[in-house]
């Protein structure tokens, strides 16, 4: 129940925009940012995302909240969106 309030407590506007930064940093292989914008977070749920990152092997959260798992996401990520396996945190 906490990590799902954790993601209910960052705004909409605030989770595009992280989304948007994921897609620009290339964490995010499957999205555009148009995507982003009309995503509707009552058909598509927060945690649906959030499963959708664990399902790759990364902590949407700590993605979030921590810089450095950013940057180690950034610089680790493969094609398919996944970390890379060798390289996991």
């Amino acid at each position: 129940m906490l990590i799902n309030e954790n993601i209910k407590s960052i705004t909409c506007t605030d989770f595009r925009i992280f989304l948007k930064k994921l897609v620009k940093d290339k964490i995010e292989k499957e999205w555009t940012e148009d995507f982003v914008d009309q995503i509707n977070f009552v058909n598509i749920p927060r945690m649906t995302i959030k499963r959708r990152y664990e399902n790759k092997g990364i902590d949407l959260l700590k993605l979030i909240k921590d810089i450095s798992y950013y940057k180690h996401v950034k610089d680790n990520v493969n094609s398919r969106g996944s970390l890379e396996f060798d390289k996991k945190k």
